[in-house]
């Protein structure tokens, strides 16, 4: 199973004269150590996604809009792991990622919650096999090849939420963990 890395330092510089006993603070400090096979493309990591507006009634009708494709860049991969707790030995080689979305669920689980002033509205997000990601589930492992770089391909699609509908914005925040085996 994967782990996780990350580290956050703060840095800042006062130019100021402090008064007696504000010469001290605390500063707070955590993360993960991560064994992974891959990095992530720092443009896969955050992507923005700008849907066209859709007329409410071709949602009725059709109850769903255009599919909008992302996808995940793998990058420097190395499917060989050393083992840590022994030099000169090997563990088994990475052989598998899986992708895990996570945001707030709608549709009974099946898709992700927009929020903002339209209503009857949900996200839906399928991989390139047509399987269906559904909030904190983990999708089917993906083989990872053998090549430095992949790419795992989705599409994301406005759905009915069988909610009446109604005009206006909305927005989703979905993230995604990726975990090697």
């Amino acid at each position: 199973m994967a782990l996780t890395a990350s580290l956050v330092l703060i840095s800042i510089s006062f130019n100021t004269v402090m008064a007696a006993g504000q010469g001290s603070g605390v500063v707070t400090l955590g993360g993960e150590i991560v064994d992974t096979a891959c990095a992530l493309e720092t443009g896969s990591a955050f992507q923005i996604i700008e849907m066209d507006p859709v007329p409410v009634g071709r949602m009725i009708r059709e109850g769903e809009g255009d599919p909008h494709s992302f996808s995940l860049r793998l990058v420097n991969c190395s499917l060989s792991r050393e083992n840590p707790n022994r030099p000169g030995e090997s563990l088994p080689d990475w052989q598998h990622v899986r992708v895990t979305f996570e945001g707030v669920s709608d549709r009974e689980g099946r898709s992700f919650a927009a929020f903002g002033s339209s209503r009857g509205v949900a996200l839906h997000i399928l991989d390139e096999l047509g399987q269906e990601s559904a909030p904190g589930v983990p999708m089917p492992m993906v083989a990872l090849s053998s090549s430095k770089e992949q790419v795992l391909h989705y599409t994301l699609r406005l759905v009915g939420n069988d909610q009446p509908m109604s005009v206006g914005s909305h927005s989703a925040a979905v993230r995604f963990r990726l975990e090697y085996y």
